[in-house]
């Protein structure tokens, strides 16, 4: 399985823009195949702080999702909206189990 976690700071300003765009890159990131998991967050003590959390069964459906026409719509999208630079990684994981 491969994990992908990371933070994104979005202008306050462009908060709702970077909203709608998150969406849409969500809604049809679930429907592919190999995603296990894609999500993105709301920072709890700064909103402006978007964290994003995936789970892809593997290395190629992350590649192929990389490769939608969603992501590339999101990818043109996200720059006017970025406070910052994002901190994205790739983790691939070996195994897993139930903590709680």
């Amino acid at each position: 399985m491969i994990a992908v976690a990371g933070r994104v700071p979005i202008k306050p300003e462009q908060r709702d823009k970077a909203l709608e765009a998150t969406i849409k890159m969500v809604q049809a990131t679930q429907r592919e195949a190999g995603c296990l998991q894609y999500h993105f967050y709301s920072d709890l003590e700064d909103p402006n702080i978007f964290h994003v959390f995936e789970e892809w069964e593997t290395p190629e459906a992350l590649d192929a999702h990389l490769k939608t026409q969603h992501m590339a719509d999101f990818m043109a999208a996200l720059p006017e909206t970025l406070a910052g630079e994002p901190k994205i990684m790739r983790y691939v994981v070996s195994d897993v189990s139930r903590l709680l």
